[in-house]
């Protein structure tokens, strides 16, 4: 089975850009064009948050007709720089059926690996937290198919990511997704948006990534003080594929590098 991941397009209103210098929505277009072109086809899109910047019932307008695009089964969770009424009235398409209103946490359960999707908002704020709430459904859905190969998304990384400013924004509950977790065997991996750029780390017993951004990344800065500041290095996504033992995980940018060459 393949899990296309796309993250924080952070779709913006055209000619209103991203800090003055991005222009989002078109770097998403060209991811969806991209994903389309992929063979073999993957079997489902993660969108893991951020998919607005602002908030705006315009933007969510433009993230659907971009979604629109893509011929694939498609889901989609929030991010902070999302808003949960406006999400579920333009994307309640690509959500499954949610928790409740305020907690935007489902499973998607029509494929060989099982899918958990979370809600880790807290409103208006850069940090996120799961809840204990959310965290006993997340319990007890894993009890329920303690069989079955699972996957579990979210936006906000439960790992140390090691880039200083962006620690301030993390997973304030992140020790308690990781108990939670910790007597399910069938969880294979643990998937994350919010950081910007590729990132491998540990959640417990399985392994956690982090998806760059269709649009701009954040700097390889390991300092603990380093600046708030992103870079134009190369969009991307991620390809996760399990194969019926393990699970595996593919970075490819979205850039041209010129044809394929053979060797010798």
């Amino acid at each position: 089975m393949r899990i296309l991941q796309l993250s924080d397009p952070h779709i913006r209103v055209p000619g209103n850009p991203l800090s003055g210098r991005v222009e989002t929505l078109p770097y998403f277009e060209r991811a969806i064009a991209a994903v389309e072109q992929l063979r073999p086809r993957p079997d489902v899109v993660l969108v893991t948050g951020d998919i607005v910047d602002l908030m705006s019932p315009e933007e969510y307008e433009f993230a659907r007709q971009a979604l629109e695009r893509l011929s694939l089964p498609t889901f989609v969770l929030p991010g902070n720089h999302d808003e949960r009424t406006g999400m579920r009235a333009a994307l309640g398409r690509y959500l499954g059926q949610v928790l409740k209103a305020d907690c935007l946490a489902y499973p998607i359960d029509q494929f060989e690996v099982r899918i958990l999707m979370l809600d880790s908002v807290i409103p208006m704020s850069g940090q996120g937290r799961l809840g204990e709430e959310q965290l006993g459904w997340l319990e007890s859905t894993l009890a329920s198919q303690p069989d079955r190969p699972t996957l579990i998304a979210l936006h906000h990384p439960p790992f140390d990511v090691g880039i200083g400013f962006m620690e301030k924004f993390g997973l304030l509950d992140r020790e308690r997704l990781h108990a939670a977790i910790a007597p399910h065997a069938q969880v294979i991996g643990v998937v994350a948006g919010h950081i910007h750029r590729t990132i491998v780390g540990r959640v417990g017993s399985t392994v956690g990534m982090v998806a760059p951004s269709t649009a701009h990344q954040i700097p390889l800065d390991l300092s603990p003080d380093g600046p708030e500041t992103f870079v134009f290095e190369p969009p991307g996504f991620l390809l996760h594929e399990w194969d019926g033992n393990a699970l595996r995980s593919h970075h490819a940018y979205l850039d041209e590098f010129g044809p394929w060459f053979r060797f010798g």
